[in-house]
């Protein structure tokens, strides 16, 4: 759970995988990621070097895992239940945001760690199905305001090019713009704001894209796409699935 450590293991271990998979002729159409996984699929579009992609994590993950520990990093909780229904539900819950919007059935709430508590009581009182994630602070939230200013200006000095490939971003669910400082801009901010990940998914599939390649540590991803386009023509395979 520790980001310094994580983040950058995901990565060399992704980066990894997906050359294996490029040697042998695999050529890909669009990326998208999960949070920080973003940083994985804008590398997989050439928008920056394999160095680059390298220090971008280390510095991601470096900047999340400082916090002062005498104050509340917040914490998550995933909900069983359409992001419909949690939005309801969650009125009038101070302090309480939705930091994902996985799948279908499943949203992510970001807080301080007194109201995510008090939050898991009321939607249990409710019906909902919780759980309590083992993370060390509510990402895509405001609590992790102190990582946002240090990966900020790391980002802000490192060299990009245009994406490749389309690029779909946490933060809007669309392709990322062609324009380096506002592709900058985005992605300066991803951290702070919602991963729209169902979003990215539908959008990938209305444009085209059928078959979907997890690289990374399990198959977390593959079972959201399953879920998120059941009903429709797609194939999710992971790379690392156990």
């Amino acid at each position: 759970t520790q980001t310094q450590f994580a983040q950058p293991a995901i990565g060399t271990m992704s980066m990894a995988q997906f050359k294996v998979l490029k040697k042998a002729g695999f050529q890909p159409n669009f990326a998208a990621g999960h949070s920080y996984g973003e940083l994985t699929a804008l590398w997989a579009a050439d928008v920056y070097t394999d160095v680059t992609f390298l220090e971008l994590s280390k510095t991601r993950g470096s900047a999340m895992s400082i916090a002062n520990p005498k104050e509340d990093a917040g914490t998550m909780l995933a909900v069983k239940s359409s992001q419909e229904a949690v939005s309801q539900a969650i009125k009038g819950m101070n302090g309480v945001v939705i930091a994902n919007v996985n799948s279908n059935n499943q949203v992510v709430l970001g807080g301080s760690t007194p109201a995510i508590r008090a939050a898991e009581t009321a939607l249990k009182a409710k019906g909902f199905s919780v759980v309590p994630l083992p993370v060390s602070a509510a990402f895509h939230t405001e609590f992790v305001k102190h990582a946002q200013a240090p990966f900020s200006a790391f980002v802000s000095k490192q060299k990009f090019n245009k994406p490749q490939i389309p690029v779909y971003a946490n933060t809007t669910g669309e392709v990322y713009p062609d324009n380096l400082n506002s592709l900058k801009a985005i992605l300066r901010n991803q951290i702070l704001n919602p991963v729209l990940f169902k979003n990215q998914i539908e959008n990938i599939h209305a444009a085209g894209g059928r078959i979907f390649v997890e690289f990374g540590p399990k198959g977390v991803l593959t079972n959201l796409v399953k879920n998120i386009l059941k009903d429709k023509d797609h194939v999710a395979i992971a790379m690392n699935a156990n």
